[in-house]
């Protein structure tokens, strides 16, 4: 009996006593500081959204801290006296319509809650755009682009650029037309360009196309179809539309043209220059440069931080 009541008072000692003790703590802690709130006040992001994620992107999208578009005072997410947060909530419609302009691309934007695939599928993030940084990239550093041949048949320009202010060829003039005098206004051209979707018909595509070249990092057979004149990426069948890639490209320009026009509906922006990515001194227009910088796939997320050995 002695023994069975030892055993007994170990067992209370051992296990009961540091449960029962354990209780008021475990009380005290559900009556401490309160965890994070339920998700409220959402209007674009969806409750089924791992918002832990989506926001910690967002911090290393734009190089924030959550209040930049928040308010600051006891963490009321919900609070929408932050300006910044209505300008956050436009960017994710932004970002929702210009995935689904792409479908086919593989994007699966519908399936991936506003979080980058590890495989690379979602070509177009906040940090496409941003790269760390609130003010988002728009000019192209150098909208002439890398040294390339003229054009075919065009002189070639002075310096021996393919860059804006070339010549136009005497046999692209339009037929039983004189030449328009010098003073053309900015960004068109002599030329009247056929199969024109979003650009005009007389842009000057000495000024666009090598910012586009700049802006994609790529030669013109990237999107057109070269024939038989072929020269160091020239392509001579430019009015044609063969190549998919020329399709897809003037789709993006109709992007640029409605991305601008909801982000600034009262100003009156000259697709030719956004597309030049060409902007006035203090604008922070959409350009192509904007996503690209340089290479005709643009960034999702950051590249992955190597270690020093």
């Amino acid at each position: 009996m002695v023994r069975r009541a030892l055993v007994l008072h170990v067992f209370v000692f051992a296990f009961v006593l540091p449960l029962w003790f354990a209780q008021p703590a475990a009380q005290g802690r559900q009556n401490g500081p309160p965890s994070t709130p339920p998700a409220s006040n959402l209007r674009v992001l969806t409750p089924d959204v791992n918002l832990l994620k989506v926001m910690t992107t967002f911090n290393a999208a734009l190089g924030v801290q959550c209040t930049y578009c928040h308010v600051a005072a006891d963490r009321d997410f919900a609070n929408d006296g932050n300006p910044k947060k209505e300008i956050a909530r436009n960017m994710l419609r932004m970002l929702k319509q210009v995935a689904m302009r792409f479908s086919d691309s593989g994007n699966d934007f519908l399936n991936s809650r506003y979080l980058p695939f590890p495989e690379g599928k979602q070509y177009v993030t906040c940090y496409t755009c941003h790269r760390g940084s609130v003010q988002v990239v728009s000019a192209v550093p150098d909208p002439h682009g890398p040294e390339r041949a003229p054009e075919p048949g065009s002189p070639p320009p002075a310096g021996g650029r393919g860059g804006r202010g070339a010549p136009a060829a005497a046999g692209n003039q339009p037929a039983g037309r004189a030449a328009p005098p010098p003073d053309l206004p900015p960004g068109r051209g002599v030329q009247q360009h056929m199969n024109m979707v979003y650009l005009p018909q007389n842009t000057d595509t000495f000024l666009v196309m090598p910012a586009f070249r700049a802006a994609i990092g790529v030669e013109c057979n990237f999107c057109h179809v070269f024939g038989e004149r072929l020269e160091r990426g020239h392509a001579d069948e430019r009015h044609l539309d063969d190549n998919p890639k020329k399709r897809i490209a003037r789709s993006m320009i109709g992007m640029l043209k409605d991305i601008n026009t909801a982000l600034f509906p009262h100003e009156n922006i000259d697709i030719v220059f956004a597309a030049s990515s060409i902007v006035p001194d203090g604008k922070r227009y959409v350009t192509c440069y904007s996503c690209h910088r340089g290479t005709h796939l643009p960034l999702s997320e950051p590249p992955p931080v190597t270690k020093a050995n």
